[in-house]
């Protein structure tokens, strides 16, 4: 048994930085959307050298003994589970003094998993829990079928047995409710929130999180629940002087919408908030935070006034430039190039190298670099380099004087202005991308915080977005990062796709535009703490003043941020990915009366099928192609499986083709076979076909193909080919003959019976997993 404890400062290395970027998008992304983030998602997991003896732990209200028997009757320990791991935590990042428990199952036959909760070692709160198996996340095709009314008894029990002092605070969130009742496959969805409130107005990132597997068992908890110091809600403005406000200096703008990761890779027009900030970079739905008592928008990563004054009019060079000539580079010419602009040093010494030929986000070759410094400070550097143009890809530097100001921030030191670095990222901007100058246009410099804390800039991100036509693309051009203590470049990252822009033309206006973000848009009075985000060394508590947060929303539901946009042309909110929307509000108006209405509307409300203007033409009759891209949705695959980059296997089914990722995804799943190179997505999905996708889908073809194994006794047997898996189908009630029991199999199929049918045949494959 190891017990041990910790003391946590800060984090390590380059993935402390990662974390920091990931933990402010992810902040961000939940101011928007009015929900709460677990109290360790800017917790730093690396281990310190232990600074207190075992005896140290006798001293604390919460002994050893005590925290086994808390965590034990919180969640019961699973049989086959031992208690490998027992340690404190004095991490001063989020000021709590912790156990860490963990039990866990050494593989068992085809099964195995980890506990691991937390507890607060002065007062035994439960912060965190975690249990995976692999049995738990084994079958997770389709959401399980659970009742949400017990879970939430259930979770308002545990709140009063263990949350007690806290249960008057709390709010159940019924929007976590709609959103587990939709089935989402995502972790987040599947949870329960109950909000912090503070005079009655729910707090930013605070409250309890219950997630649940498909089972209806608790598979996590996380508690956050910091001291906060509130502001007065005295001389809050109200909704409406909020929502007018907003309106006047909303300002909509096209952009092309690069969708890298889509079928063709093909480029959007999109409506899209002007830009402000280098932190709205791949923002293109409208969202705001705004102070309640001054009614000017701030930033969720420092608080700050967002400054709307910024000027992203001026390219780098009004010359115009040609793109960069097909070079070919070899290695030689490749470490040279690398050498010239300055990143790689003599006095550095080249531990790895090599060549590569990627898909995504753009098909390239690149030749890769990794060097270390072998004087004065060890550095590390990675560059990388397109092997056909000479430009650099991207470049990342770390020195251990990084680590140790994430060890102690003392040592953080500012010796550089944000125009200074935004000078230095110019001028190797000028450097690396010289063919490009005329497309790109520099944002201000957005200082990157120690743990939130103003106080202490790390570095300065400078971002160079990409215009075409005078047009922003959204997400390309190149940033940089310039360090603030050393004015040197530790971080460079270029992004270009090469589709085809759409022509700007029959595009509605900004002025519409703006109304229909406004007629979606929803505020919410909130407390939004205040950074740093840790009480830190001092030992403060966390500051929160009352803020609106405003999003576009349907059905009180926020759109994606990530995949959702306005369409440009036809004024309508669209998704790109394979989650559809239901973009009207409005329930399904055709389906009444429909024989398949029941099981088509489980399916919609499960964002499964995709409505528009209350349609959902339930018989509209299906090509090839169209039916398979319904067995994608379904399954829930992500948009970004294939880049566009990837050769299509099919000759018939090019690179413009809407459906080639769900082709490819088809063929990696066997429901479509390898011998078979024309998939001919154009012609009518015959029931037939529909049936063997099925049968291959379940791994049963080969034993379909054996004569004499499924008896068939259809009126219209004579013209069925593949007979094995018509009648495979049917006795497995996926499909079903007609009244005259024929199985009709050259009857185009329409989008009901095959989205029905890929529903149950999804069903009957958990049944086998399970």
């Amino acid at each position: 048994m190891l017990v041990k404890v910790r003391h946590v400062k800060g984090g390590k290395g380059m993935r402390k930085q990662t974390k920091k970027k990931w933990a402010g998008s992810m902040l961000a992304a939940a101011i928007a959307a009015g929900g709460i983030l677990p109290y360790n998602v800017f917790a730093d997991e690396a281990k310190a050298t232990p600074q207190a003896s075992v005896q140290a732990v006798k001293t604390t209200k919460i002994d050893r003994e005590e925290a086994l028997r808390i965590a034990q009757e919180f969640m019961p320990i699973p049989a086959g589970y031992t208690n490998n791991q027992v340690e404190m935590e004095d991490n001063k990042y989020i000021g709590r003094t912790l156990w860490r428990l963990t039990w866990g199952m050494q593989q068992s036959g085809d099964d195995y998993g980890q506990l691991s909760i937390s507890i607060d070692a002065k007062d035994g709160t439960i912060l965190n829990v975690n249990h995976w198996s692999r049995e738990s996340e084994r079958s997770n095709l389709l959401p399980g079928k659970l009742d949400t009314t017990s879970l939430v008894n259930q979770a308002n029990a545990l709140i009063n047995k263990h949350y007690a002092k806290y249960a008057s605070q709390l709010k159940f969130s019924e929007e976590s409710l709609e959103s587990f009742k939709r089935g989402s496959a995502s972790y987040m969805d599947n949870s329960l929130y109950f909000i912090r409130l503070q005079n009655g107005i729910p707090v930013t990132d605070q409250g309890l999180r219950i997630s649940y597997d498909r089972n209806g068992k608790i598979r996590s908890v996380d508690f956050s629940w910091d001291e906060v110091q509130f502001d007065s809600i005295s001389n809050v403005k109200n909704k409406e002087e909020i929502f007018h406000q907003v309106e006047r200096e909303l300002e909509m703008e096209l952009a092309y919408l690069s969708n890298t990761s889509q079928p063709g890779g093909k480029i959007e027009l999109a409506y899209a908030p002007k830009l402000k900030t280098s932190s709205d970079l791949y923002n293109v739905v409208p969202g705001f935070l705004i102070d309640a008592k001054t009614g000017k928008q701030i930033s969720g990563i420092d608080g700050k006034e967002v400054n709307i004054s910024v000027d992203i009019n001026r390219p780098l060079s009004t010359a115009k430039t040609t793109p960069p000539p097909n070079v070919n580079m070899d290695e030689a010419h490749a470490i040279a190039k690398i050498k010239e602009f300055g990143i790689l040093k003599n006095s550095m010494r080249i531990e790895q190298k090599g060549y590569r030929e990627e898909n995504y986000p753009v098909k390239r070759k690149v030749w890769e670099v990794y060097a270390v410094e072998t004087e004065g400070e060890r550095k590390q550097v990675r560059a990388s380099l397109d092997a056909q143009t000479g430009e650099l890809v991207n470049y990342s530097q770390y020195g251990m004087s990084y680590n140790e100001k994430m060890e102690n921030p003392d040592k953080i030191k500012m010796n550089i202005s944000g125009q200074q670095a935004e000078k230095t990222a110019e001028a190797f901007i000028r450097k690396v991308l010289p063919e490009r100058l005329n497309k790109l246009y520099a944002v201000e410099a957005t200082p990157n915080y120690y743990n939130g804390d103003t106080e202490k800039i790390l570095n300065y991100n400078v971002a160079f977005i990409r215009k075409e036509n005078e047009t922003r693309v959204v997400g390309e051009g190149a940033t940089v990062n310039v360090d603030a203590d050393t004015g040197e470049i530790t971080d460079y990252n270029m992004t270009w796709s090469s589709q085809a822009l759409p022509a700007i033309a029959n595009v509605i206006k900004p002025e519409e535009a703006k109304k229909k973000a406004m007629a979606l848009m929803e505020a919410e009075l909130r407390y939004n703490l205040i950074p740093p985000y840790g009480p830190g060394e001092t030992g403060k508590g966390r500051k929160a003043k009352p803020v609106y947060v405003l999003a576009v929303k349907a059905n009180g539901r926020p759109y994606d941020y990530g995949t959702s946009y306005l369409d440009a042309r036809t004024g309508e909110w669209k998704t790109y990915g394979n989650l559809p929307v239901n973009n009207s509000g409005q329930p399904v108006s055709d389906i009444a009366g429909h024989p398949l209405q029941k099981e088509l509307q489980a399916m919609v409300d499960a964002n499964l099928l995709e409505v528009k203007g209350g349609q959902l033409n339930p018989d509209q009759k299906l090509t090839r192609g169209e039916a398979i891209k319904i067995f994608y949705t379904v399954a829930r695959q992500p948009y970004e499986y294939y880049g566009p980059g990837q050769e299509s296997f099919f000759t018939d089914v090019d690179d413009n083709n809407e459906i080639k990722q769900a082709a490819e995804w088809a063929l990696q799943n066997r429901l479509l076979p390898r011998n078979v190179k024309q998939l001919r997505p154009n012609e009518p999905a015959t029931r037939e076909f529909l049936a063997e996708l099925i049968v291959r889908g379940l791994g049963y073809d080969k034993l379909a193909a054996k004569e004499g194994i499924f008896e068939t006794k259809f009126q219209d047997e004579a013209i069925i080919k593949k007979k094995g898996e018509a009648a495979l189908v049917t006795r497995l009630q996926v499909m079903t003959p007609n009244s005259k029991n024929e199985f009709e199999p050259a009857r185009q199929v329409t989008k009901a019976e095959t989205a029905v049918a890929v529903y149950r045949y999804l069903h009957i494959k958990e049944s086998f997993m399970e």
